[in-house]
């Protein structure tokens, strides 16, 4: 597999139901459904929920082996909220994933906007250190938020072979309350190289992430995009506002990105070197990870609040 020790495989969302959330990202995505099933009872225990059961779907893009989004549904009284009534620049737990709009950004947000997604600003134009780019954040009632970019100059490279509206999934971002921590865990601790690291303004006040237009200009962030090999492909971004927020570094898990999967040669020695690095992290369990197999598996949970796990096929 392409992502061993290569950023992230799949994505991990938990929603209240698994079922229509699946045909709604089907329909906009163009995603192909690639096995369901009941969640493993290790699963869940990896995502500090013992004791429950649910069913799962895993959505892929049909010309991409990586990047894919598994939603979980939680059987009984669905969970609140990770991140409930959290604004973009809150920290805490993880926030966005990403994908390229490959057939131009505005027919995919009005498709995203028929079928349960809002956004808190309009697509923006904005550049991104070299780049240019055009960027809106979709977020729909179970508190998954996706932001879509559609890339101006230079032109995008590495996805002539994809099909389709959207692109699997490259990155996903966690918004940090301290980004120097924050770095220094992907890269000191992890041994992960920089992508990209650039300061954030918005001079004129415009954004994509719904900040007020007329405090957006006195409003800084600090921007850092990490991945083992310094690819943007499975990659990490962490981002850190000067402004401020509510902190849901502690909130329990529920609906929302519940964790990125990471496919690894040495969970053990990921597990071990993360604990060295203030998070706290989990016992190996034997998992079937569907459709690859049996797998190790272990979980990292950061201070702020990101879940990261990591398996390693047996």
């Amino acid at each position: 597999m392409i992502s061993l020790d290569n950023g992230f495989q799949e994505v991990v969302a938990i929603v209240a139901d698994v079922e229509s959330a699946a045909a709604r990202l089907s329909r906009t995505l163009r995603y192909g459904e690639i096995c369901r099933g009941a969640v493993p009872s290790a699963a869940l225990n990896l995502l500090g929920l013992e004791g429950r059961s649910g069913s799962e779907i895993l959505l892929g893009h049909p010309d991409c082996p990586r990047g894919a989004i598994r939603l979980i549904g939680i059987d009984g009284t669905p969970l609140p909220r990770t991140r409930d009534g959290g604004q973009p620049w809150d920290p805490g737990g993880i926030f966005d994933i990403n994908l390229r709009a490959l057939q131009g950004i505005e027919p995919l947000h009005h498709a995203l906007s028929l079928n349960g997604f809002s956004s808190p600003a309009p697509i923006t134009d904005w550049d991104f250190g070299p780049l240019s780019v055009r960027e809106v954040v979709e977020a729909d009632a179970d508190g998954v938020v996706m932001a879509l970019m559609e890339r101006v100059a230079p032109p995008l490279q590495g996805y002539e072979g994809i099909g389709g509206p959207a692109s699997w999934v490259f990155n996903s971002t966690q918004i940090v309350p301290d980004f120097a921590a924050a770095r220094a865990f992907y890269c000191d601790t992890l041994g992960w190289q920089v992508v990209q690291e650039t300061q954030l303004q918005h001079p004129d006040g415009r954004n994509c992430m719904g900040l007020p237009l007329g405090l957006a200009p006195g409003i800084e962030a600090q921007v850092g995009i990490y991945h083992p090999h310094g690819r943007m492909e499975g990659s990490v971004e962490i981002i850190a506002f000067d402004c401020g927020g509510i902190d849901f570094s502690d909130a329990p898990t529920g609906r929302g990105w519940a964790c990125l999967r990471f496919l690894v040669s040495d969970a053990a020695a990921l597990l071990k070197r993360a604990g060295q690095g203030d998070c706290t992290v989990t016992p190996l369990a034997e998992l079937d990870w569907r459709p690859h197999g049996r797998c190790l598996a272990g979980s990292i949970r950061t201070p702020w609040g990101a879940r990261l796990e990591v398996l390693q096929l047996v």
